[in-house]
């Protein structure tokens, strides 16, 4: 090995890596992808959702391959029929604790989990079973938190922690009651929450989502005796106003 490099194969591809580069960092520097949902880079790198195993000759089980470090003559499958398989169920158990309106979600057509479900053909929910059914969280003035709508990737607390520095959310409850929450239980307008909005563009699916005004919008702009005014906002100070 020169200059700290290694040497690996990846779905017959021979590469070189610098030593320290994850498997999932190795397939990306090769074209190849990896399916992810907890991941985030440089933020929440833990290996929870076990989306991202590959197969590693000489080692039994899968291996997952955001934490797992490349080695030098290592030889790696990410798509073998049996990798797909374990994909698909663990994507179906995830599925099956999780509510499905993907029609009216605020992430329909943007959602991690959507997307995974179409690429890996996950279509019907073989492993049926209790859904526990969480309480709505819109009582803070901008963000709305639905867990039933949460996979437990973590990403929210990471972000919440690592990148704010405030900790307002953590996992609470063990095994199958776990879910992401605030001390306590309490609404997110009842703790250090600072409302800045980064756990939303963390979450993966629709369980954090901006508080919206639009029904309200179009019900004022129905309205004959109404001005409509359209600010943007911050950075830019413009408003048009538009007499209906």
């Amino acid at each position: 090995m020169e200059n700290n490099m290694i040497n690996l194969n990846i779905d017959g591809q021979q590469i070189q890596v610098k030593e320290g580069t994850t498997i999932l960092e190795a397939a990306k520097i090769a074209k190849i992808d990896i399916p992810t949902l907890c991941f985030l880079k440089g933020i929440n790198e833990v290996g929870d959702c076990r989306m991202c195993i590959v197969e590693v000759e000489g080692r039994r089980g899968f291996v997952t391959s955001c934490i797992q470090k490349a080695e030098e003559g290592m030889v790696v499958h990410t798509n073998t029929p049996s990798i797909i398989e374990a994909r698909r169920v663990v994507l179906d158990l995830i599925i099956s604790n999780h509510k499905v309106d993907c029609l009216t979600c605020t992430r329909s057509g943007n959602c991690e989990l959507q997307k995974l479900a179409k690429k890996l053909n996950v279509t019907n929910i073989e492993f049926q079973g209790e859904i526990i059914e969480h309480e709505i969280d819109d009582l803070s003035p901008s963000i709305v938190r639905d867990f039933n709508k949460c996979v437990l990737c973590r990403r929210c607390v990471a972000t919440c922690k690592n990148v704010q520095s405030v900790g307002a959310i953590d996992c609470i409850n063990r095994g199958f009651t776990s879910c992401i929450s605030t001390v306590e239980n309490k609404s997110l307008n009842d703790v250090n929450c600072t409302f800045c909005g980064q756990c939303i563009q963390s979450c993966p699916t629709g369980a954090l989502h901006e508080k919206e005004t639009i029904n309200e919008v179009w019900e004022k702009i129905k309205d004959k005796e109404s001005f409509v005014i359209a600010q943007t906002a911050p950075a830019v100070r413009v408003a048009l106003r538009r007499r209906i």
